[in-house]
């Protein structure tokens, strides 16, 4: 029977069942391809599948993969089955193809019948886990894929004549000098309390949002903050203000008709306030709102679905993080808390010395930096003063060069980090260091 035969009227998903097991029975050199190309679990009808496993078993053991011995193997219940499939399918050429047909319609089935249990859900919390795992059916994994190095070669030199792709942009020049974030990687910034980990991914977050759909998971920082530190950073007035309500009727007629506050709302960036959150969660409302860009505020307030010591469960938290990352193609940014130092070595003037935080520095579990692909670790130059300079140190860099640091000053007034030129000044020519008192009102130091 010609290939032709497989005909129009089967549906598509049993077409390529057909085709796949048939593939598999006349030709044993296509059973390696299948096996890593597709799971049991693709197949939807317990027959198909049970003949699948039985040649996937046989082929994992070294044993011969044929009509008789799967068969054999899979029991005599299937035997007519089998020999039908042998009879439909005359050739192995285009099983690749009849794999990925599999695999998409039985994601298709999967998504049908969970769309049909949301339906009949009879809570909202059933519901809402329920698309949960919808979301993670759309995710999941697709099957192994092996590429020769010719392949590898001509994948190269088709990228290499074609744009660079488009790394996010942090607004930062030492950042975006150096690094090459882009889709589906997973990005550490690092900071120890009241160093101002949360204003400087709300500054790099509505940059990146000019260009990206950006979801900031705020599980610390409330929206009404969020919105006074945005509004600083971005419009004609100052955080304290805005704080003190010392805006007039005319200065609010000027930012309501300004172009800053048009090109500001012209960026997709969401604020999502949220006291608790787990991993599964994040990726799902992400899916929803088709975010390119998550920043999460801060990793270690994520809710844990492991049981264990907090180590363990951060350890979980980070791998789910990275996976993520990897299987849906969004960027994940996660703020994280570094340990504070516990000592300083002496200084000749008997002060402490400003430790320089390392990777070792991230609470919890070692876990973060092993995942990531970059860690970013921000400082203050000098301890004794909460409101002078910081570092940003490049840190862990898997596309480009790591051990770079820039130093940036903080503008409390406009909640903005500047990056401070070799004389000590900031690009913008204000002076490098703001030295703000503990008791002086009119500054809020960033958490």
């Amino acid at each position: 029977m010609k290939e032709s035969a497989i005909t129009p009227a089967a549906s598509a998903l049993e077409t390529a069942e057909q085709a796949i097991i048939g593939a598999m029975l006349i030709e044993e050199r296509c059973v390696g391809d299948v096996v890593t190309a597709i799971s049991a679990d693709d197949f939807v009808d317990a027959s198909y599948r049970r003949l699948f496993e039985a040649a996937r078993d046989l082929y994992n053991e070294g044993a011969p993969v044929d009509v008789v011995t799967v068969i054999d193997r899979a029991g005599g219940a299937v035997r007519d089955l089998a020999l039908n499939c042998m009879e439909l399918t005359p050739t192995a050429r285009r099983v690749l193809h009849y794999c990925e047909i599999l695999h998409q319609q039985a994601t298709l089935t999967r998504l049908q019948s969970a769309a049909l249990a949301v339906a009949g859900a009879g809570t909202l919390e059933e519901a809402t886990d329920l698309l949960a795992q919808a979301a993670g059916i759309v995710s999941g994994r697709p099957g192994v894929k092996v590429y020769s190095m010719t392949e590898i070669m001509a994948d190269f030199m088709q990228r290499m004549g074609q744009p660079a792709p488009p790394y996010l942009k942090w607004g930062l020049g030492m950042l975006d000098a150096n690094l090459h974030t882009s889709a589906g990687h997973y990005v550490i910034l690092g900071a120890r309390p009241s160093t101002g980990k949360t204003a400087l991914g709300l500054q790099a977050g509505l940059n990146i949002a000019a260009e990206k759909r950006v979801g900031f998971i705020s599980l610390e920082t409330g929206h009404e903050t969020a919105g006074d530190r945005i509004a600083a950073g971005n419009l004609p007035v100052t955080l304290p203000d805005i704080k003190r309500r010392n805006i007039d009727l005319q200065k609010m007629t000027d930012i309501v008709s300004g172009p800053e506050i048009s090109r500001l709302c012209g960026r997709y960036f969401d604020f999502v306030e949220a006291s608790s959150m787990t991993v599964q969660e994040i990726k799902s409302l992400a899916l929803a709102r088709r975010y390119e860009v998550v920043i999460i505020d801060y990793v270690q307030l994520i809710k844990p679905t492991v049981r264990g010591d907090r180590q363990e469960q951060m350890q979980d938290v980070s791998i789910q993080l990275r996976a993520m990352a990897q299987l849906t193609g969004i960027t994940v940014i996660a703020l994280a808390q570094l340990r504070r130092p516990d000592s300083r070595p002496a200084r000749t003037d008997g002060k402490s010395a400003p430790p320089a935080a390392t990777m070792a520095d991230l609470k919890e579990t070692g876990q973060f930096e092993q995942d990531a692909d970059t860690v970013l670790l921000m400082y203050l130059v000098d301890p004794e003063k909460r409101g002078g300079d910081r570092y940003i140190k490049i840190e862990k860099n898997k596309d480009g060069h790591a051990g770079l640091r820039g130093r940036f000053s903080f503008d409390g007034k406009k909640q903005l980090f500047t990056p401070v030129k070799a004389d000590g000044s900031s690009l913008d020519g204000s002076p490098a260091f703001h030295e703000i008192p503990d008791d002086d009102p009119q500054y809020q130091i960033p958490f």
